[in-house]
């Protein structure tokens, strides 16, 4: 099942015989209350001698949160009505699903890079680091700097690495130094999930970083 499923939601088909006749043949299930009766409850789909079949549901106040619980336990006791009744129980395992209900979470909100005025292109000058407790590709994180609309943008002296988060100059850096440090303050990064995070970034020269922290 996936995280998040709603109330009443199918979970699996329980099933329960018994090879006697009469009462000692007539079963009933019910859910362990500290293994599960929380979580999930059984809906009865047919009960006959012999033989009892339920639908294990979802539960009406239950939330699943895979990074919170990944699985839960169940436990299903079943009795007869035989005189004296007999009983047994099994356990079972509901493996919860990963959904992409978790945004990228950056390591920080503002980077600042020092970088010399001659510094050579495709020179590495930090690195942008965000995280995402999903699994597998909805846990999986890449970024890009977003161009502006009008002018020099970020994208023609700074990019970003897409698995890594390594900023790096391009060969457009010393054609644009003087006007970067007017104009490259802030970078935009977005995460390859459903959510948007902008952070600044100033890459400034040596001389300048003093200044513009102040």
């Amino acid at each position: 099942m996936y995280a998040g499923a709603a109330s009443g939601k199918f979970v699996a088909r329980v099933a329960a015989a018994d090879r006697d006749g009469g009462d000692a043949g007539r079963v009933a299930c019910v859910l362990d209350a500290t293994l599960g009766a929380r979580m999930f409850s059984l809906l009865p789909v047919a009960i006959a001698d012999g033989k009892a079949e339920y639908r294990l549901m979802t539960g009406d106040e239950a939330e699943f949160d895979r990074e919170l619980v990944d699985r839960h336990r169940v436990r299903v006791m079943c009795t007869d009505r035989g005189s004296p009744p007999l009983s047994t129980s099994a356990d079972l395992e509901v493996v919860v699903d990963d959904i992409n209900d978790n945004e990228p979470r950056l390591s920080r909100q503002r980077y600042v890079f020092r970088v010399a005025e001659d510094v050579s292109p495709a020179t590495q000058i930090g690195t942008i680091a965000a995280s995402d407790p999903d699994q597998g590709p909805n846990g999986s994180v890449s970024f890009y700097l977003e161009p502006k609309d009008s002018g020099t943008s970020e994208s023609e002296v700074i990019e970003i690495h897409p698995d890594s988060g390594v900023v790096s100059v391009t060969a457009g850096w010393l054609l644009h130094t003087v006007r970067l440090l007017n104009t490259v303050k802030r970078g935009c990064m977005v995460c390859y999930q459903h959510s948007v995070h902008r952070f600044c970034i100033a890459v400034v020269l040596n001389s300048h970083i003093n200044n513009l922290l102040t």
